[in-house]
């Protein structure tokens, strides 16, 4: 090869390295360009929010969900939402004691919220429905806890589908697509999120090869300042309420209507056994005998558990619609209690045990809240017959 020949090579070998090395500087750029786009620009938006948010939820990701939701604020609005006309159509109220409930429904407001978050928390963390207990346990407050879940539809709500968002000033409202799971109703719910919190992010030092040149990646520090928006209101929770709840109670008032023939007859069996069983246990002393303690225990295990048996078999055999399961679930909890309750009552009085009694007092309790709870729901559902249809 002659010497021309060479230095020609030489300078086309040297213009196709600059070349390249311009076309990676070039796409090096526009890697930095890109970076400093999403972390300065996409990341601050709602939109990457309510995406993050959405995507955590699928996955389960419930520190990130966390992150875009102030859970304080929401309840806070919903709770008016949910509790605003809870009274409202009750004929049974008087004008008085109507005025009375809802001035009492504001008072416990906090409390309440307070409890609606730890619910929520204790769900995300371990996937269960739990009552907040403490001052919210039982009827501390004159209040079911439980009904007013149920009564929110959190329990059976699940999210579909991210919507989008749209910018209105310092808020915007992004969409939902949720559906109750019992009617299967779907439903866009629509929330505002605001931007609560500032943030800063650091990329750099890593080191990349574009055609056999290495680049370093400076350290670079994006302020996030706008990229942590959260959920502070559902703004439209009223009108899911108002659409959803009346295919509900449809549902619990079939289930009612089927069941009352049920529920009337062995309330009479009911009421025949205990005035049996009171007699069983009657004595000058008020100490029974060996043998009404043997015929109490029989009397216990022979009739009044195998009518709380049929009459739950009964129930079961009757069609449950979705939006009753709720109270049919409770009834077989009931019923499950009951007999415990019996059976312990029964082993405390054949074996003279007084754990066994006390066990079966405290069975008797949670029977009692249990069926306060159902007369509860039913009278609801009574009440809720007189509630006009929206239009």
């Amino acid at each position: 090869m002659d010497d021309y020949t060479w230095r020609k090579r030489l300078e086309a070998r040297r213009k196709r390295r600059q070349r390249e090395r311009l076309i990676a500087l070039a796409i090096f750029g526009l890697i930095l360009l890109g970076i400093f786009g999403y972390f300065s620009v996409y990341t601050k938006t709602p939109e990457y929010a309510m995406r993050e948010m959405f995507d955590a939820y699928k996955a389960g990701d419930i520190r990130t969900f966390r992150r875009h939701v102030d859970l304080n604020s929401i309840t806070l609005a919903a709770y008016d939402d949910l509790t605003g006309d809870l009274f409202k159509y009750d004929t049974q109220l008087t004008d008085r004691e109507r005025s009375l409930f809802e001035n009492f429904y504001v008072l416990i407001r906090r409390q309440m919220c307070q409890g609606a978050v730890k619910v929520i928390n204790t769900y995300l963390d371990t996937g269960e429905w739990t009552l907040p207990g403490e001052i919210l346990k039982g009827r501390q407050l004159g209040i079911d806890y439980d009904i007013l879940l149920d009564r929110s539809l959190i329990r059976h709500t699940s999210l579909l589908e991210f919507d989008g968002v749209d910018h209105h000033g310092e808020e915007a409202t992004a969409s939902f697509t949720v559906v109750e799971d019992y009617s299967q109703a779907p439903f866009t719910l629509k929330v505002t999120i605001k931007d609560l919190a500032n943030e800063s992010y650091n990329v750099g030092g890593q080191e990349v090869d574009i055609f056999g040149h290495k680049f370093k990646f400076p350290g670079l520090s994006f302020n996030l300042g706008g990229s942590d928006w959260k959920v502070v209101r559902v703004d439209n929770y009223k009108e899911y309420l108002d659409a959803v709840s009346p295919l509900l109670r449809t549902n619990l008032a079939t289930y009612i209507d089927d069941t009352a023939e049920i529920v009337y007859r062995y309330n009479g069996v009911f009421d025949g056994e205990q005035n049996e069983f009171i007699s069983l246990q009657r004595t000058p002393s008020g100490i029974m005998t060996d043998s009404q303690r043997i015929n109490v225990t029989n009397y216990i295990n022979e009739a009044i558990i195998p009518s709380l048996e049929n009459r739950q078999a009964e129930l079961d055999a009757v069609p449950v619609p979705q939006g009753a399961q709720f109270l049919a679930q409770l009834r077989q909890e009931s019923t499950r209690v009951t007999i415990m309750a019996w059976q312990s009552y029964a082993r405390g009085i054949s074996e003279n045990s007084s754990a066994a009694l006390d066990e079966a007092e405290s069975l008797h309790k949670q029977e009692l809240v249990l069926d306060q709870r159902i007369e509860e729901i039913i009278h609801n559902s009574a009440v809720a017959k007189n509630i006009p249809s929206l239009p």
